[in-house]
């Protein structure tokens, strides 16, 4: 049985998020219902992102990945049946597009380097700060490289794709207000955005680009 989230979307009905941009669609995989909830109350709250199902063990993950085609997939390591391991390493190969986040109960360099050796983009504790996990798929889904700064803070803080990119037009709003010392509420009140949501841009995306 597939665990669905509802309302589950069509992927061609996908509405753009706050910035103008088709959100990234996420999948979360894990054997635990609390812990599929408690990720989809985290990142309902993030408007750039939209849950495009969710799946108990490796065997659902696998049928649900080429029926929803999502962007990123958060992934436990450790489930019944078909590990997170194994179904990342498969999912890798056959959908060379989506990007797996490993969701670990413990973080450490062993968990990363089997993460990272089955093809996962990166790998998060599950003890993580909800704004870490957010930004860890925003950074996902952007095409680079996230670690948990306790394995890797530079993964964690600084992007490893190519490094020229230009600003949209919503981030340049959001450095914009911040350089003339509004605060995260503020900048999102003005831009009708979540403070949550202007937080995480802030710490994933602005900073990267405005150091470069």
């Amino acid at each position: 049985m597939i665990h669905a989230a509802e309302p589950l979307p069509s992927r061609d009905d996908d509405r753009p998020g706050p910035d103008g941009r088709r959100r990234a669609s996420v999948l979360l995989v894990d054997d635990h219902a609390v812990v599929r909830e408690g990720l989809r109350r985290i990142l309902s709250h993030h408007r750039e992102m939209v849950i495009v199902g969710e799946a108990a063990d490796g065997d659902e993950a696998l049928e649900l990945v080429s029926r929803r085609r999502p962007d990123v997939i958060v992934m436990d390591a450790v489930m019944p049946g078909v590990s997170g391991f194994e179904a990342t390493r498969r999912i890798c190969a056959a959908h060379p597009g989506v990007r797996v986040i490993m969701f670990v109960e413990r973080i450490d360099d062993d968990a990363y380097r089997s993460a990272r050796a089955n093809g996962a983009a990166g790998v998060s504790g599950k003890d993580a700060a909800p704004n870490d996990v957010a930004m860890a798929i925003l950074r996902v889904s952007a095409g680079h490289l996230y670690a948990d700064p306790r394995v890797d803070p530079a993964l964690a803080s600084v992007s490893v794709a190519p490094a020229r990119r230009v600003l949209s037009a919503r981030e340049q709003q959001i450095l914009q207000l911040l350089a003339e010392g509004c605060t995260n509420r503020e900048v999102g009140e003005r831009l009708l955005l979540g403070s949550e949501t202007v937080k995480v841009l802030t710490h994933c995306k602005i900073p990267v680009l405005v150091h470069r």
